[in-house]
């Protein structure tokens, strides 16, 4: 190999890692999102009478993903027909009711009982299929 090649090899190598180092970088991510925000934080969640396999948010004020208008349950096993309960845990907000868990998709959808209402500042959710 010449030397020619081996220094255009070099910094073609440099450039790559160079590249690489700059891609995986966190830019944009902060640390002093408000206290109500639903950004990177965790919801406790517990569950009685079946096996949960999925849950999934909904919000009615994204981007900023502060206001919980809907809540999408999947359940792993045969539940079809019963009807869950939540009970959302700290926050601010209403209650929420669910649909009858679907016998195909396993899955039910839970909304606040109170039209136009959301839960703010969820921390946790207590899922009851009896």
């Amino acid at each position: 190999m010449r030397k020619s090649q081996k220094i255009a090899l070099a910094l073609g190598l440099g450039a790559a890692a160079l590249a690489g180092g700059t891609a995986f970088t966190g830019t944009g991510l902060a640390t002093t999102a408000p206290s109500t925000q639903f950004l990177g934080g965790t919801v406790s969640q517990s569950v009685t009478g079946a096996t949960l396999s999925g849950v999934d948010y909904a919000f009615a004020d994204a981007p900023s993903n502060t206001e919980v208008n809907s809540i999408t349950l999947t359940f792993a096993d045969a539940t079809g027909g019963k009807v869950p309960t939540v009970s959302l845990n700290s926050g601010s907000g209403t209650a929420f009711t669910c649909t009858a868990i679907d016998g195909t998709t396993f899955q039910a959808t839970c909304t606040p009982a109170t039209a136009g209402t959301y839960q703010t500042g969820l921390t946790s959710l207590a899922v009851t299929v009896s």
